[in-house]
């Protein structure tokens, strides 16, 4: 494989990404506000005494962020994609800019552009703001106009130096994450859903229909002003898949879980209006998902720039036993290889491009996240990490991206999740994603493999899956 990918006059950005809470650190310095993850881990510890956001890899930290751009650029990236802390420029969420994070963060886009290094600014990875999740967060349909206002704010502060913006990060999996979360504050035992059940079904669809809503409400505020640049979303898609002799039900819910998590995004963005079987299911079902008329026809008419991928693993379904009606559970079959993630299966990248390609008018695509952690592979062994599993994970999927861009795909970025090992929400500092490995005691950086393997990639160099068994 090679990284001569670009088809067009743009050239193609070869990244990593993270994101505000998992690394910066800082989380009470600077007039920063309370967000949601400091409620979840600072008041509650859900994920475990001690561990919270307070330092992270300490990103925030200018002297330390320049010696990991001065990294990033050693390792030849071309684009970085960070997010900002919601309530460190807003710290109630609605109130006045905080013109201390302004600089921060104006300087470290200079910072990153000095280094020849291409921000992409993600403006929600995640953390709500406490004052605005007590109201209802994204549940309530004031969240349409409280992100707009959040919006105006950074357009009108970064859109001269930035001229790329992902709106918001991960709707689905971040519903899913605070459904655990909220399960283990109320004393269960909280385990991640991605695929919203027959009981989360109705909150879900709500969540999804006001992000889409509120970035449409952006995207049409940042044009009114006259600002220019490109506005996407960052949006996770599954390939929905069922085991060998999959039953009806198997299909069937298989097929409705495609249209909460993948349809429902796609068809509202590129077709203006919500899957039909989506739809009849929470009619059936009496869900109040505060649908309103106009509302997809909205969010298709902002007409997005571009899409925003975030590939992890397609999602093995099948029906509940015992349950009549919609109730798909996710599970992986015996002998089929797993990361942290979910399965690996570099084929269903592709086959998710193709189908992104012939479905939906072969829209402009970012890949926005793409990475994997492994159980016990992260280990610092004589000034090395030997993460073997994660280098075939990225070669793998990125000549499968690479194959669905010679067949037309419009693919112009590729963003490896992630930069460096951070604080991965409720699972701690324990799941490593990083290709850059982090000591969290002494904030130590080290290349690992992988980030070396990637180097060699965006120089252009022919690798394989053979060049990550070497040392």
């Amino acid at each position: 494989m090679t990284s001569n990918v670009s088809q067009g006059a743009e050239p193609f950005w070869w990244g990593a990404a993270s994101a505000a809470y998992q690394v910066e650190g800082a989380t009470r310095m600077d007039n920063r506000g309370p967000s949601i993850w400091d409620v979840y881990l600072d008041d509650h510890s859900l994920a475990g005494p001690g561990v919270s956001g307070a330092t992270a890899i300490n990103f925030y930290d200018r002297s330390q962020y320049l010696e990991d751009i001065a990294m990033m650029k050693k390792l030849g990236l071309t684009s970085y994609r960070f997010s900002i802390s919601w309530t460190r420029l807003i710290p109630d969420g609605l109130g006045p800019v905080n013109p201390t994070a302004v600089a921060h963060y104006r300087q470290f886009i200079t910072d990153l552009k000095a280094a020849g290094i291409k921000p992409m600014l993600t403006l929600y990875h995640w953390d709500m703001p406490a004052s605005l999740s007590r109201e209802g967060g994204w549940a309530n349909r004031k969240s349409v106009d409280w992100f707009k206002k959040y919006a105006d704010v950074v357009f009108a502060n970064f859109h001269d130096q930035v001229d790329l913006f992902v709106l918001v990060n991960e709707p689905s999996v971040e519903r899913a994450t605070q459904e655990m979360a909220e399960e283990r504050l109320a004393g269960k035992p909280g385990t991640l859903a991605i695929i919203p059940d027959a009981a989360h079904l109705e909150k879900a669809l709500k969540v999804f229909n006001h992000i889409l809503l509120a970035s449409a409400a952006a995207k049409e505020s940042f044009a009114a002003s006259g600002y220019q640049g490109r506005l996407g979303l960052a949006v996770p898609l599954f390939p929905m898949l069922t085991g060998d002799g999959a039953s009806v039900e198997d299909k069937r819910d298989a097929k409705l879980a495609d249209g909460v998590l993948n349809r429902w995004f796609l068809d509202a963005m590129y077709k203006g209006h919500y899957p039909k079987d989506v739809l009849d299911l929470a009619s059936s079902r009496g869900l109040a998902i505060d649908v309103q008329p106009g509302d997809a026809e909205r969010i298709g008419a902002a007409k997005f720039d571009y899409l925003g991928v975030n590939f992890y693993s397609p999602l093995y379904v099948r029906h509940t036993a015992g349950v009549s009606e919609y109730n798909p559970q996710m599970w992986i079959p015996a002998g089929v290889r797993a990361a942290f993630n979910g399965a690996v299966r570099p084929d269903q990248f592709r086959l998710l491009l193709d189908r992104i390609r012939s479905d939906y008018g072969n829209p402009t695509v970012f890949i926005t996240e793409n990475g994997a952690g492994f159980p016990d592979e992260d280990t610092l062994v004589n000034g090395s990490v030997h993460d073997v599993n994660r280098c075939r994970y990225l070669v793998t999927h990125i000549d499968a991206m690479k194959q669905a861009i010679e067949a037309g795909s419009d693919v112009q970025g590729y963003h490896v999740w992630s930069s460096h090992d951070n604080l991965e929400w409720l699972s701690g500092y324990g799941s490593r994603f990083g290709m850059i490995y982090v000591d969290f005691d002494t904030q130590k950086r080290t290349p690992k493999d992988s980030a070396l393997l990637y180097s060699r990639i965006i120089k252009g160099e022919q690798v394989s899956e053979a060049d990550c068994s070497k040392p």
